[in-house]
């Protein structure tokens, strides 16, 4: 069970991962409070990277986004799960692989940029990102290419993203129905995996013991920040929270950044 939020059970916090749909802002709309705070721990000499899911932004679309909303960062306090798939392929694939990409353009130049062939015939590796054009026939050349003996790999599971005005089907959706139809077990690249976090705590340069994983959804954000060590906070301002015992709970729930001492 997750702790409730009294500033004496808090850690001393040196360092913060955080996501960002859900924690920072839903769709264009900024959550102000979290920017107020992620503007105080700059203040304060605290790093933070975030760590994102979504392949559908580059480091440089994210950096210009949150600019937007007052954060001062650069391209080093970003790590994408579409940058960080295209350099998993590569530590297992030599360049010039075949790849099969689902996804947004910039997951497609994630891939490029890695020396990586983008194509659909007999692809080494599909890669499956969020996708707001998706098609059955997408659908179908991916089913059909696994089960021809390509490795299935998707950026990230998140089944459902908050929206200015609800939610959307995530990339976890197609990357399932694609799964399931080919019968394989994905590999995954972003939460709950610890790839991103790693990298995120190599650029921080923090303790894992006084560094905080922030998120809103406790099957991808929360389980990567246990997964990893670290202190793991949900805020409610995003997906609302599932409930499954077989998941590892938060140390704490907060509606706002703001209730986090070293925020104040």
């Amino acid at each position: 069970m997750a702790k409730i939020a009294h500033a004496l059970d808090w850690p001393l916090v040196e360092g913060v991962v955080s996501d960002l749909d859900g924690v920072v802002y839903r769709g264009k709309a900024a959550i102000q409070d979290a920017v107020e705070t992620f503007q105080d721990w700059r203040a304060a000499g605290i790093p933070y990277c975030f760590v994102t899911n979504n392949s559908t932004h580059s480091a440089g679309d994210v950096v210009a986004k949150l600019n937007s909303f007052g954060l001062e960062i650069t391209e080093d306090n970003v790590v994408t799960s579409a940058v960080t798939a295209a350099q998993l392929i590569r530590q297992s694939h030599p360049a010039g692989t075949r790849i099969y990409v689902i996804g947004a353009p910039s997951l497609k130049k994630a891939i490029a940029d890695a020396e990586l062939e983008i194509t659909d015939e007999n692809p080494a590796v599909v890669i499956m990102g969020l996708d707001r054009e998706i098609t059955h026939e997408k659908l179908r050349i991916a089913v059909d290419a696994v089960l021809k003996g390509a490795q299935l790999m998707g950026t990230n599971p998140d089944l459902l993203l908050p929206t200015p005005t609800g939610f959307e089907p995530g990339a976890g959706a197609i990357l399932t129905a694609v799964a399931t139809a080919a019968r394989v077990k994905p590999i995954i690249v972003g939460k709950p995996e610890v790839h991103m976090i790693e990298a995120a705590l190599s650029r921080l340069g923090t303790d894992r013991a006084s560094t905080l994983m922030i998120g809103d959804q406790i099957p991808t954000d929360i389980q990567a920040g246990k997964r990893a060590g670290l202190c793991s906070v949900l805020v409610t301002t995003g997906v609302p929270p599932v409930n499954d015992p077989t998941l590892q709970a938060p140390d704490f729930v907060i509606s706002s950044l703001k209730q986090i001492p070293s925020a104040r």
